[in-house]
């Protein structure tokens, strides 16, 4: 992970280098992150913090963690067990019963349990993205409570302040990912 802070002096820049690289490794996420990027503006109370997500394990899939035993699915990932029980009640209700710890009974027609092995139990993406939502407020400063997402298919970016966000700040958080998406080319 590799983390970089410019607009305020030497010192502010390191410590928040510092922030960044232990907050985002005390929540287990530096082998998610390709790069952080943080721009503070003390002056004017603007913080910019850009998070470039790398490796995402795959959603995780019915099929990854059970086996098709007839009208049956035998669980074989006992952790995912709460989930893909929680989703297939959710979608089957009272045509999915659980007949043991780890066997799911499916009074469901084939197309169905065709349809119920391509169901998504787990999105590792999403917890992720969660999870650095959460290592931004860690680090942006108490203060700065106004914030502003930025949508971006890589990472995420939020502008953080304590006043109304101006439209020139949205341009440099614009020019930020455009920056951090050209470096990850050039790397």
């Amino acid at each position: 992970m590799e983390v970089k802070v410019e607009g305020g002096d030497e010192f502010a820049n390191a410590s928040y280098e510092k922030i960044c690289d232990d907050t985002f490794r005390d929540i287990g996420l530096r082998s998610n992150i390709e790069q952080v990027y943080m721009y503070c503006n003390a002056a004017e109370h603007v913080f910019i913090l850009s998070v470039e997500i790398g490796r995402v394990p795959s959603p995780v899939k019915v099929w990854d963690v059970t086996q098709r035993e007839g009208d049956k699915l035998r669980i074989t990932d006992e952790k995912y067990a709460p989930k893909l029980l929680a989703l297939l009640w959710d979608k089957y209700g009272e045509r999915v019963q659980q007949i043991s710890r780890l066997v799911i009974g499916l009074e469901l027609k084939d197309e169905e349990i065709a349809e119920v092995m391509n169901l998504i139990v787990y999105d590792p993406r999403e917890d992720l993205n969660s999870r650095v939502l959460d290592g931004i407020d860690r680090i942006l400063p108490e203060g700065a409570r106004v914030r502003y997402p930025m949508p971006s298919t890589a990472g995420i970016t939020i502008i953080a302040s304590e006043n109304p966000i101006a439209e020139e700040w949205k341009e440099k958080a614009k020019e930020i990912m455009r920056k951090m998406a050209s470096s990850k080319g050039g790397t």
